[in-house]
């Protein structure tokens, strides 16, 4: 009688019954974690560290050189360390993978650059440039409707326009703002200066369209009044110069 009288208070209290009297269920095993490793290869996406550096006829310009020479190194790195050799791509091809770029630390001087960056890529751009190269490398992500992701096809139109800004804050985010631009393939550097930049754009379509499209994005590409030759067109951001 006294153990049946127990037995209630126990559980009330809380307190465990000896192992005899029930067997505790075992736990369940632990899923299989999902992530990317699932499905093939991890690229390591955020390159670190990265040095940048480079020299040129001002300090703008050497800027440019020397993130355009770490965003190689770290696509080189990158492939390096998905067990590849890294495609030989153009300048603006790698740009083009890239979504954006941390600055960690930096000198500069009139003529030299010298930095540490981050740089950050886009994982289905990537994953497009290394299939076939990198064994269980899932391909680029399905787009809705099934249709595959890419970064669009080649340009099939070129333009040369003269990017105008106020500063190098300005120009950065004109080239951040055409890197995602859809219609826009490559923008090749063709000169630079403090305010201005002369870029040579390939485009995926007519440039009255994607000018359209630009438009979007806040960013004013249209005929340049009183053009030179290299100067048919304008760029500058919505509201600027």
């Amino acid at each position: 009688m006294r153990v049946r009288a127990a037995i209630p208070l126990a559980i009330a209290l809380g307190i465990a019954w000896p192992a005899a009297a029930q067997t505790p269920a075992a736990e369940p095993a632990a899923a299989p974690a999902i992530g990317p490793e699932a499905a093939g290869p991890v690229l390591n996406l955020v390159q670190r560290g990265i040095p940048a550096e480079a020299s040129a006829e001002n300090g703008v310009l050497a800027r440019e050189r020397a993130l355009a020479a770490g965003r190689r190194t770290a696509w080189e790195r990158l492939a390096t360390e998905a067990g590849t050799t890294a495609p030989n791509l153009s300048d603006s091809q790698i740009d083009n993978m890239v979504s954006s770029i941390v600055i960690e630390q930096e000198r500069t001087s009139p003529t030299r650059y010298a930095g540490r960056i981050t740089v950050n890529f886009n994982g289905n751009r990537v994953r497009g440039a290394l299939a076939g190269r990198v064994p269980g490398l899932a391909p680029p992500a399905a787009a809705a409707g099934g249709a595959t992701a890419t970064p669009g096809g080649p340009a099939s139109n070129w333009v040369d326009a003269v990017a105008i800004y106020h500063s190098m804050g300005e120009w950065l985010e004109m080239l951040r703002r055409l890197k995602g631009a859809g219609p826009v393939a490559s923008v090749e550097l063709r000169a630079i200066a403090v305010d201005a930049a002369r870029v040579r754009l390939g485009l995926r379509a007519p440039v009255e369209s994607v000018a359209g499209d630009l438009g979007g994005l806040g960013l004013q590409l249209a005929p340049a009044v009183g053009t030179r030759p290299g100067e048919a067109w304008r760029l500058v951001l919505a509201g600027g110069p």
